[in-house]
């Protein structure tokens, strides 16, 4: 008998995961038939001008990946693992003009085609922080949102009733 074959709904779901770990990270996976076994890294960088200034944003940046992985745990209504955390030293840049620091959260969750919505909606929010904070290398306040609000983009999309059949 040959092994069972994921769905092709498990493929894509698999692909989609994998395009949102891009963002800012990576991901492994494994299909554990009938669900998906993702392991997640997703990173938060800053690039700062010394290595004074990258150790006194160290305790911001560990907050900040703490804030992720509560915001992980409660958007995925706990179904992803508590994730590992880890926050580097200041490092300098190769070419030495500046330091970064870097924030790791690793998290892993079992995803099935009629489970991985919520599971989905967490991990994009969370890569999405990690974007804004590589890009801005602003680590919003406490009272902050990890991701702030899209411009342009705040009017719900209207549904059109379904048309009666004759």
């Amino acid at each position: 008998m040959p092994p069972a074959t994921p769905s092709p709904k498990l493929l894509a779901l698999q692909k989609d995961f994998q395009q949102i770990a891009s963002m800012a990270g990576f991901l492994n996976s494994s299909f554990d038939l009938p669900q998906l076994r993702l392991f997640f890294t997703l990173y938060g960088r800053i690039t700062v001008k010394d290595e004074a200034e990258g150790l006194a944003l160290t305790p911001r940046l560990q907050a900040w990946c703490d804030r992720v992985a509560v915001q992980l745990r409660e958007d995925s209504s706990s179904s992803i693992m508590p994730p590992q955390i880890q926050v580097s030293a200041p490092q300098p840049l190769p070419n030495g003009e500046s330091w970064y620091v870097v924030g790791n959260l690793s998290f892993n969750t079992k995803v099935t085609e009629t489970s991985y919505q919520r599971i989905r909606t967490a991990v994009l929010a969370a890569y999405q922080a990690a974007s804004q904070l590589r890009e801005k290398g602003i680590i919003p306040g406490a009272d902050e949102p990890l991701v702030p609000p899209r411009t342009g983009q705040t009017q719900p999309i209207p549904v059109q009733p379904p048309i009666p059949e004759a």
